[in-house]
């Protein structure tokens, strides 16, 4: 099944890091925001009240005939004003919350302002404007609402107000919105910083792990970092330690053990050469020239002849073509398909010799092997076929073991010992690359060398 989470530990980090801070920058926004409004509102109607009072105050003290032009001119778009001979609320309207507000500012200069000289109400505003439409937006779109009351004067005259009470913006206002991805900013800059400074030492220890697949003799990783990290770097450090003492105590037996078997098997060859020409001494001889090329092969394979070698940058094309025309001067039917240079960074004579294996492999016991290179996603591929009979699907992987051979063609009579493939993986695998066998479909085996390159090449 797919998984939809980010790849890399820094970037899971990071989601994770920001899905916690925005759910809790939601839920403090909604908690404030509620407070908020509610003191706002509170605070709003208290404000209208007052005003409501005190305008009332000053027109009751203005005289009969002053009182329409008093009226118009303290009208304006947030408060609607009227003098009328009834009151604009019906007097069977149901009060709301404001009336005591109202009735309570109205008390410092109406004592007697009681449900049969007041009446109070509000309603969502529909025509009063607070500005334009980008304004609004910018604002959050407040759902403004009127006060409505009405006041009857001694001489019976009313008067009537619409007055707005500004709300405060909706949750989900454009300054609110900023806010929020201001902080997704943020924490995506400084969090990405942390996340990867954290992660680091992982990708340290890959590059360690790639290079000790490499390279055995890799000097260690400085121990340096947190303390887990050190710990982390310290058993590493003494892994590959392990690992290259184990190495070169196989070396070195394989080494002796070959050394000693050199003697005796030299003293044979001695002895049998003196006996009578003859078909036994001719199978001794056979048989002990085997056996020296097989304790010098295996010396070969243990001591890794090119595991000191450095890396060069060479021409791989270069490389085929002189190892083709050298199994064409063998008698060996090799064709070689490419033009132009191949830059490949490697250890030129190991890599030599695991091509000259399999190229010369697929000559022998494929009666041909034409060789062509390609460069995909930054790896070299060698792709080297032949017209032979191919490998039972169920050996293709064995005979990279050593000293395996397939009875038939690969066998001690055509001079093969089992540990040519092995070399040349051993080899490829320690550039970073593998080799991967497969037989054609019109027949024939195909031999595929990947060789990793640096992006910069």
């Amino acid at each position: 099944m797919r998984s939809f989470l980010p790849d890399s530990i820094a970037s899971r980090t990071m989601l994770v890091l920001l899905v916690g801070l925005i759910l809790s920058q939601i839920v403090s926004i909604a908690i404030l925001s509620h407070d908020r409004l509610d003191a706002l509102a509170k605070a709003n109607a208290l404000m209208c009240a007052r005003n409501i009072a005190m305008i009332t105050h000053i027109i009751d003290g203005t005289p009969p005939e002053a009182r329409p032009a008093l009226v118009s001119g303290l009208g304006s778009s947030l408060m609607a004003i009227t003098l009328t001979d009834h009151a604009d609320i019906p007097v069977g309207h149901q009060d709301d919350d404001h009336f005591p507000q109202v009735q309570a500012a109205l008390a410092d200069y109406f004592p007697d302002a009681g449900h049969s000289r007041l009446h109070a109400a509000h309603r969502a505003a529909k025509n009063i404007a607070t500005g334009n439409f980008w304004v609004r937006l910018l604002n959050g779109f407040p759902s403004d609402r009127l006060m409505e009351a009405s006041f009857r004067f001694d001489d019976g005259t009313w008067v009537n107000y619409e007055m707005v009470m500004a709300e405060a913006a909706t949750l989900w206002s454009p300054r609110v919105v900023l806010s929020a991805l201001g902080m997704v900013v943020a924490v995506v800059v400084f969090g990405m910083t942390a996340a990867r400074w954290v992660g680091r030492p992982l990708l340290v220890f890959a590059a360690a792990a790639d290079r000790l697949g490499r390279d055995v003799n890799a000097p260690p990783l400085p121990e340096s970092g947190p303390r887990e990290v050190r710990r982390a770097i310290a058993a590493f450090n003494e892994m590959q330690r392990r690992i290259r003492r184990f190495v070169d105590d196989r070396t070195q037996l394989l080494a002796a053990i070959s050394h000693d078997l050199r003697s005796p098997v030299t003293r044979l060859r001695l002895r049998t050469e003196i006996l009578a020409d003859g078909v036994a001494r001719e199978k001794m001889l056979g048989d002990l020239g085997e056996m020296e090329a097989m304790i010098a092969s295996t010396l070969d394979f243990a001591r890794g002849e090119a595991a000191d070698e450095k890396n060069q940058t060479i021409d791989l094309a270069a490389m085929l073509s002189v190892v083709c025309d050298n199994a064409v001067d063998m008698g060996l039917a090799v064709s070689y398909d490419w033009e132009g240079r191949q830059v490949c960074v490697c250890r030129p004579f190991a890599l030599k010799r695991a091509l000259v294996n399999l190229i010369e492999n697929a000559a022998r016991y494929g009666g041909n092997a034409r060789v062509s290179t390609a460069y995909r996603n930054q790896i070299i591929q060698v792709i080297i076929d032949d017209d032979g009979p191919g490998i039972p699907d169920a050996e293709i992987e064995k005979v990279f073991n050593p000293f395996y051979r397939i009875e038939g063609s690969r066998n001690r009579r055509s001079g093969g010992i089992g540990l040519g493939l092995t070399v040349a993986r051993t080899i490829v695998r320690s550039h970073g690359g593998d080799i991967r066998l497969s037989n054609r479909v019109g027949g024939g085996l195909r031999v595929e060398v990947s060789l990793p390159q640096e992006a910069d090449r």
